[in-house]
């Protein structure tokens, strides 16, 4: 039973559910972003459309990149949905960009 513990404990912490997880490609995380959603959070992240976050002010950066890729995948108010679009990996690259824009 303790190991059973002591495994999920680690997989919890490996899958990035108590932090944030960090990208493995930075460079291809501000190629997808300025592919697909630049036009509406804008080139270095001021938000040009209603409802986009402002990446560059940290608008919506406090929350884990688990529960961002989520949104990211499921789509959240005027932003469609990236399922099926982008892979998690990729997402994750995403974000890694995205945190640097503040």
């Amino acid at each position: 039973m303790r190991k059973t513990m002591r495994m999920m404990l680690v997989a919890v912490l490996v899958t990035g559910a108590a932090g944030t997880v960090s990208a493995a490609n930075f460079v291809q995380g501000q190629q997808l972003y300025q592919m697909h959603c630049a036009a509406c959070h804008g080139g270095r992240g001021e938000g040009v459309m209603p409802d986009a976050p402002k990446f560059r002010m940290g608008e919506r950066l406090d929350q884990p990149d688990m529960i961002l890729m989520q949104s990211v995948k499921s789509g959240k108010k005027t932003m469609p949905p990236f399922f099926g679009i982008l892979q998690d990996a990729q997402i994750l690259d995403v974000l890694a960009y995205v945190r640097t824009l503040r």
